[in-house]
This record gives C-alpha cells, sequence and structure tokens, in this order.
C-alpha cells in the first residue's frame, strides 16, 4: 500500500503532509507544492 505526501518550502522553513486539504492551502497561497508515493516500512505479518 502506498500513501502521498506532499511538501513544500516556505522561508527557510520545510513542510511535509499527508492531509490534501492542507496541500490544497498551500497551493492557493501560490507556493510548489510537490507530491511523492511512499511504501510505510511497516512490516505485518
Amino acid at each position: 500500500m502506498t500513501q502521498l505526501i506532499w511538501h513544500w518550502t516556505k522561508g527557510n522553513s520545510k513542510f511535509f503532509t499527508k492531509k490534501k486539504d492542507v496541500a490544497e492551502k498551500a497551493i492557493k497561497e501560490g507556493l510548489t507544492v510537490i507530491v511523492k508515493k511512499i511504501k510505510p516500512n511497516i512490516i505485518k505479518y
């Protein structure tokens, strides 16, 4: 199962989130938002 992580830079800070609505808010502010697919490191037996 993969997850999406959005991240962007604002000033000297770098923000990471899994919430789509927070990323959309950053896009509306004019920031460049990058999306990455990640695999969780959790091993289930």
